[in-house]
């Protein structure tokens, strides 16, 4: 998981949580509004209604906005700070305007769990102290209920409230160190993950140099010995060895390129990707086109050039195709490639039978791909195949 992808599902265990506080909220209105009819005072009847019918619109209004699915009001804890006190204000508000109803006060128990929803500790600390000092409050100054439960009652329902407070807040607690363990997780695995890629790109080089430093030179030296003695006296036989040498020298260059891209480090991703749809175009004589919108370099462009190479390595020995191209871009902080072909397609389990026969490619450019928190997957296609590769970017 990447740390794009955290933010992702933090997000939405927020949105989560807030939609549960929105509803929560709605059976908070209707208990009032049992509370008010259950004790008919028309003189007080005026403010309730006032009140409930304010704190009605906002609940209305967080509902809506928790289930919009794309609002970022919630983004930030101003705006649930914002409902949270608007909570306080509106349950302690309607226990003012009803001494003596024991309702309210259960309808006050729930507050720590609205207010407490996604807040930071501090702030939820902050709003969850200040309602326990209202609901102390407010009790004391009940004249009905407070004759009738005694010093030794309010003190006994004052620490029950206070329990619920530290709960909340234990809760509260709990999540931000969820959260904590989640991210250091994932950074860890990130950093496993690049360490992997550096071996792996390190070993990649030095096979790469290895070739060009060895067997390369040798045949480039045999071929150069082949010609100056053709010059002298041209034979047949030796015109075929320096064909064959001059083949094998090309293929040797497409090997180190294929292993380790120079150009990948020195002009970028775009680049090699083109240079490498041109190496495999004259080893395989397949048409391929590309079309790269891909500026800059990111972390993640040995990974994404080692699923094109694999890609296109399955087109040339599967597919049976003619023709082939390669689209690579970059949006929204995602770099997506898009390799399609006209050839006999695939399907998964195509993948399955190719990976028990021992082809382990694809599967192991798939690993590492959603090891760095991605996706290879097959795109439906009436002709030939489409393979799609997304991953976030780094920076």
């Amino acid at each position: 998981m990447s740390s794009t992808e955290v933010g992702q599902v933090l997000r939405r265990q927020r949105l989560r949580s807030l939609q549960g506080g929105s509803l929560l909220r709605v059976g908070v209105v209707v208990i009032m509004l049992g509370a008010m009819l259950q004790r008919t005072d028309p003189v007080r009847w005026p403010a309730q209604a006032a009140l409930l019918g304010i704190y009605a619109v906002s609940t209305g209004l967080a509902l809506v906005l928790a289930f919009s699915g794309r609002s970022k009001v919630f983004d930030n804890d101003d705006a649930i700070l914002a409902f949270a006190l608007v909570d306080v204000v509106a349950v302690f508000g309607f226990k003012l305007l009803s001494p003596g109803g024991y309702m309210p006060l259960l309808v006050m128990a729930l507050l720590p769990r609205l207010v407490a929803v996604e807040l930071s500790l501090r702030r939820a600390a902050v709003v969850l102290g200040g309602s326990m000092i209202i609901f102390t409050a407010s009790v004391l100054q009940d004249d009905v209920i407070t004759p009738r439960l005694g010093p030794t009652g309010i003190v006994l329902i004052v620490l029950l409230y206070a329990f619920v407070c530290g709960t909340a807040l234990l809760v509260v607690i709990f999540r931000l160190r969820n959260i904590d363990d989640m991210v250091r997780l994932t950074t860890s695995r990130e950093e496993l993950l690049a360490e992997t890629m550096t071996t792996s790109e390190a070993e990649r080089r030095q096979i790469s140099e290895a070739i060009h430093d060895g067997p390369l030179q040798d045949v480039l030296a045999a071929r150069r010995d082949v010609a100056d003695y053709l010059k002298v006296a041209p034979e047949a036989p030796l015109q075929h060895a320096l064909a064959s040498l001059h083949d094998a020298s090309r293929q040797l260059r497409a090997a180190t390129f294929e292993l380790h891209p120079a150009v990948l480090d020195q002009v970028g991703l775009a680049a090699a990707v083109k240079k490498l749809a041109a190496v495999t175009q004259e080893r395989s004589g397949i048409a391929i086109t590309t079309d790269c919108d891909y500026p800059g370099t990111d972390a993640i462009d040995p990974i994404l050039f080692g699923a094109i190479r694999e890609l296109l390595s399955n087109v040339v020995r599967h597919s049976g195709a003619d023709t082939a191209s390669v689209h690579l871009a970059a949006a929204d902080g995602v770099a997506r490639i898009d390799v399609v072909d006209n050839g006999v397609g695939i399907t998964g389990a195509t993948v399955i039978r190719r990976l028990s026969e021992g082809h382990i490619g694809l599967a192991s450019q798939r690993a590492r791909v959603e090891a760095a928190g991605g996706t290879l997957r097959i795109i439906d296609d009436p002709t030939g195949a489409r393979l799609r590769v997304e991953v976030p970017l780094r920076g």
